[in-house]
């Protein structure tokens, strides 16, 4: 649960480093690309007319985000999480429009200064890209509670939506914007 001023930053279950402001949705859209680039070239013999290309990941069971950081305490955290997480991408064989989307959700289980926490996650991104414009957008939701030794709920509620777009013409971003909103008890 990392924070960043300069770039999107996830709720618990998107790990990211500190050197990247996407992180692992970036790394799902790098994927994505990747398997662009991998099933292209059968895909450009096989439609020489520019047909679209659908591909679909999908993700059930349970993972851990290792090296997050907790929005409330600061403390590095290993978030477990049981659930579903679908990638999804789309592009024109010969052209360079593409789009894609990711989804994550499920039940999270987090150790935070020696609480065990419980709670739901939800993560959701986007992008679109062609010659003329590209655009991504991030939001995340968790809900985190834990009771201490003297019966105490402690919570942590957070959710952040961020936009990204630019144009043909500047290399930085015409629309940029990042809200996160925390909660901590």
């Amino acid at each position: 649960m990392r924070h960043s001023s300069k770039a999107p930053s996830p709720a618990v279950g998107k790990g990211r480093g500190k050197t990247g402001p996407w992180g692992r949705g970036a790394a799902a859209v790098v994927a994505a690309v990747g398997a662009v680039a991998l099933f292209a070239t059968p895909a450009l013999a096989a439609s020489p007319n520019g047909q679209t290309v659908s591909q679909t990941f999908t993700q059930h069971g349970t993972w851990t985000e290792p090296g997050d950081t907790d929005f409330c305490s600061g403390a590095t955290i290993n978030p477990t999480i049981t659930g579903n997480e679908i990638e999804h991408i789309t592009f024109f064989t010969n052209s360079d429009e593409a789009w894609g989307t990711f989804t994550e959700e499920g039940k999270v289980v987090v150790e935070i200064n020696g609480l065990t926490y419980t709670g739901r996650i939800t993560i959701w991104g986007n992008f679109n890209q062609n010659e003329k414009n590209q655009n991504s957008t991030f939001t995340g939701s968790f809900y985190l509670s834990a009771t201490d030794a003297n019966g105490a709920v402690h919570t942590e509620v957070a959710h952040e939506v961020a936009h990204l777009s630019w144009d043909a013409v500047s290399d930085q971003p015409v629309v940029s914007f990042d809200r996160l909103t925390v909660t901590c008890s």
